[in-house]
This record gives C-alpha cells, structure tokens and sequence, in this order.
C-alpha cells in the first residue's frame, strides 16, 4: 500500500521532471548504468580523536531524477536493517540527496520521495517505524550529476 505522502511526492516530482528543460537532462550522464548501487557496506571517515567510534553508514546511489530501488539497493537496505536489528541500534537516520541538476524545489522533493522510500523499505525489513529518522537535504553539490550527489545515506546510531 503506498503511502499517501508518496503518492504526492511521486506527483510533484513527476510534474516537475517535466518541466525541467532539456539542458537539464543533457546534463546527465549518458550511458549512465541503471541503478548504481554503493558498496555493500561504506562506512563513514574515520573518527576524529575526540569523537567515540563513527556510526555505520550504508549508501544506496540513484540514476538522475530517479527514486528507483534496484535489486541490489534493496539487498544494502536489509544488510542495514540486518544489522541495526543485531547490534541493537537507537536509531537510524535516512538522509537523501539528489544532484544540483534541475531545480532547487524539484531535488528537494526527489530527495523526500528517496528518503521516504528508503524508510518504507527498511520498515518492510523489520525496523520500527519509529526508530527512523528521515532528512530530506536536497539539492547538493554544485552542476555536477556526479553519482556522489544522487545518493541516501543509511546511518545506524547506537
């Protein structure tokens, strides 16, 4: 059953894709394979001195103007959920991003409908509703639709 704020998220962006001029989508990498997914397991840099030990990050990436949950992106969703569930997590944060192709309210609400879809699925997984925290951050980095943009971050507190 998808959600009612999905369905208005997958509205929006679909309106707003349309609009985007064809600049935009010449700004995409051609050739660009479907669904680019992260490493298994990334894990942030490592921990500054004084901080305690970094908290496990897994990263799901995305083709342009795209909240498609590949095969293998889904497989990194229940690894993280998976080991949330293990090491008795607090919470999980879900941050979204999306490239600075298109415009500034069209990322914006790519990276909601990401964030929420990533949410939806660690849910199917086994985590508590409650437990996940979503950050919408939107548009990032500069021109570049480089994969390092398009991305969520999967981020397990404890």
């Amino acid at each position: 059953m998808i959600s009612r704020f999905r369905r208005v998220a997958f509205a929006i962006l679909a309106v707003s894709a349309l609009a985007l001029s064809a600049e935009a989508y010449a700004q995409a990498p051609s050739g660009a394979p479907a669904a680019t997914p992260a490493p298994a397991a990334a894990t942030a840099p490592p921990a500054a001195p004084t901080e305690a030990k970094a908290h496990p990050r897994y990263l799901i990436y995305f083709n342009e103007f795209s909240a498609y949950l590949s095969p293998r992106a889904k497989t990194i969703i229940a690894k993280a959920a998976k080991q949330a569930k293990a090491t008795g997590a607090q919470s999980i944060t879900v941050q979204a991003r999306a490239s600075a192709t298109g415009t500034v309210q069209t990322n914006k609400y790519l990276a909601m409908t990401r964030a929420s879809i990533v949410a939806d699925e660690l849910e199917a997984d086994g985590i508590e509703p409650q437990m996940v925290q979503q950050e919408p951050i939107g548009q990032t980095g500069s021109s570049d639709p480089s994969v390092f943009n398009r991305r969520v971050d999967i981020i397990i507190e404890h």
